[in-house]
């Protein structure tokens, strides 16, 4: 949602963004870091640290490690012996900079590490540069600083290292598609197979990237560290004439810039398969515990240890990137480790897509006459995306090709069809997508697909406190949309939007039902780890709330052809918060 404690930027001076306070736990981390490291690539060393470089005032930097593992952290030092003003502060940056003032992060000599001569950069992921550190001397008299010396320091891995891979589902049910980001523009490859030391099929691919100019609007559009970098190259290969309900062992790359690690899969079941178990969440990001990556640990057992692996669901607010190029390369670092075993389908929210001019770079073709996006006056759309307009979703996922890319478009898999549309595209009657929806809900055989699961961004349902606008919306999407999902008895709708937790009924024009299961449940699960909301929950927008809680955590989810059990996890702790079983209507 657009409140979300940030500020707008000034893009004409600092390149610098107020970040929200992130909290601790790093030790929770443990388990996905364990995971990340099957990700690591014996690759060369781009370029190694300097031993010292040396400068005015006896200052020089050391650093340790000599050389930057992905994710890894960076403790830099000076002499001890230096002469230091306690305004010193030194900065990071990676790649060009548009001036002394453009910098991934600074700190403050006073900052200190473990020793009053250093400083730590903690959680420096691949980005395809190498990182500098520059120190800065305060004249008092001068009331101004000086750079004084600048230190190099590289990645351990190529920067054409095969990286940030995960799987989507495909228009073909034999087949999945990987895809994965390098500084390389050679073809991108799959190998395959059901044994892991012989993968003797084989499949090339295609591959995309976009510039800053390819934005809809500033921020986005400006080249600046923290603002707009070259995002690499998005590669995509198709692996096909896969055996239902088989697992396969796979590696992406090539023999030039290298293959990742043997990751697996399962690919889809037969048609008459009637079980799924999978994952759904939204309003991720990639905050530290208890937030995303608390998210990123439980979900990776749930995948991994627990077999919800058939696919997951993540509908909208995907990175909180908003223009930040850097934050996508972290995002595709913490979920790696799982993405790589499911297919993870995405749908785009407010924060991927919201913006008010620059509508013809809009990659949906749904600018609208205005050329800015879906605006009604009733609605609260603004410019969320700080410019992005979906640019990067665009490029960066791959979804089956059933409706209008990524945003909105449906599949089949065990007994379920799965509906993602978009609530931050025109959803009222007449509409582009509404036309599309009827037509996709009207096409479901129920034989077939016991289910339908819809999902969107913004909820039509939510007891959450002073959000009025947001109620109204919600009020107008179920006036739109509401019916077609009684008509087609869709069971399941699953929304974020709200940074919480809430289960309703059986409910249909703000009542639950007589008979307490025909018609559609409805979860809020905006809770994958951005920034809680902490206002409480009120009955005065009904009582169909059944339960509610400003909680991270996600669903995960288990069918047959005659139940559906749902179960909310929580970060805290693991347990099931809140579960409960649904059946055919």
């Amino acid at each position: 949602m657009k409140d979300d404690g940030y500020v707008r930027m000034d893009v004409e001076g600092s390149a610098l963004r107020p970040r929200r306070r992130r909290g601790p736990g790093r030790r929770s981390l443990a388990l996905l870091a364990a995971a990340l490291v099957l990700f690591t690539i014996g690759f060369v060393v781009v370029s190694p640290s300097l031993e010292q470089a040396p400068a005015e005032d006896g200052i020089h930097l050391t650093t340790w490690p000599k050389v930057i593992e992905d994710g890894g952290d960076l403790v830099v030092f000076w002499p001890e012996t230096a002469r230091v003003n306690k305004n010193d502060y030194l900065t990071l940056s990676c790649g060009p900079q548009q001036g002394t003032d453009d910098y991934l992060a600074r700190k403050n000599v006073t900052e200190f590490d473990a020793t009053l001569n250093s400083v730590r950069f903690s959680e420096l992921f691949m980005m395809r540069c190498d990182y500098s550190v520059e120190y800065f001397r305060y004249h008092k008299g001068k009331k101004s600083y000086e750079s004084l010396t600048k230190i190099q320091v590289g990645m351990r891995e190529s920067f054409n290292t095969p990286k940030h891979g995960h799987l989507a589902l495909t228009t073909q049910e034999n087949a999945m598609a990987v895809m994965y980001n390098s500084a390389s523009s050679r073809t991108p490859e799959a190998r395959y197979g059901t044994d892991p030391t012989n993968l003797d099929h084989h499949a090339t691919g295609t591959s995309t990237t976009y510039k800053a100019s390819d934005m809809c609007q500033a921020p986005a559009t400006t080249v600046a560290q923290r603002l707009f970098r070259d995002p690499g190259f998005m590669h995509t290969a198709i692996m096909t004439d896969l055996t239902p309900e088989t697992t396969y062992f796979y590696q992406y790359g090539n023999d030039v810039d290298g293959w990742s690690k043997v990751a697996q899969f399962r690919s889809r079941p037969k048609k008459d398969t009637k079980t799924t178990k999978f994952i759904a969440y939204a309003d991720m990001g990639v905050d530290t515990a208890p937030a995303a990556q608390s998210n990123a640990v439980r979900v990776y057992s749930d995948v991994v240890g627990d077999g919800f692996d058939s696919f997951l669901l993540h509908f909208g607010d995907i990175s909180y990137a908003r223009g930040e190029g850097s934050v996508w390369d972290k995002f595709f670092h913490i979920i790696e480790p799982y993405a790589t075993r499911v297919p993870y389908m995405v749908s785009v929210g407010n924060h991927e897509h919201d913006y008010t001019a620059g509508g013809e770079h809009d990659p949906s073709g749904e600018a609208g006459s205005a050329g800015n996006g879906f605006h009604p006056h009733w609605g609260n759309y603004g410019e969320d995306s700080l410019g992005e307009c979906s640019v990067p979703m665009y490029h960066r996922w791959h979804v089956p090709a059933t409706g209008n890319s990524l945003f909105w478009y449906s599949f089949d898999y065990g007994g379920i069809h799965v509906v993602q549309m978009s609530s931050e595209h025109n959803f009222t009657r007449g509409s582009n997508q509404y036309e599309w929806l009827e037509r996709d809900l009207a096409s479901v055989n129920r034989i077939e697909s016991p289910w339908i699961v819809l999902t969107a961004h913004r909820m039509m349902y939510s007891t959450q406190k002073d959000i009025d606008v947001d109620i109204h919306l919600g009020e107008r999407f179920r006036a739109e949309v509401e019916p077609l999902l009684m008509k087609y008895r869709v069971n399941l709708v699953l929304v974020g939007h709200q940074h919480s937790y809430e289960r309703s009924c059986p409910v249909y024009q703000g009542e639950c039902v007589r008979d307490g299961k025909s018609a559609p449940v409805h979860f809020v699960v905006g809770s994958a780890g951005f920034g809680l909301s902490d206002n409480g929950f009120t009955s005065k927008y009904g009582n169909w709330s059944l339960v509610h809680a400003d909680e991270y955590g996600h669903l995960r989810v288990a069918t047959t052809a005659t139940q559906m059990h749902i179960e909310f996890i929580s970060n805290r702790n693991g347990i099931v918060y809140d579960e409960v079983t649904l059946e055919p209507y």
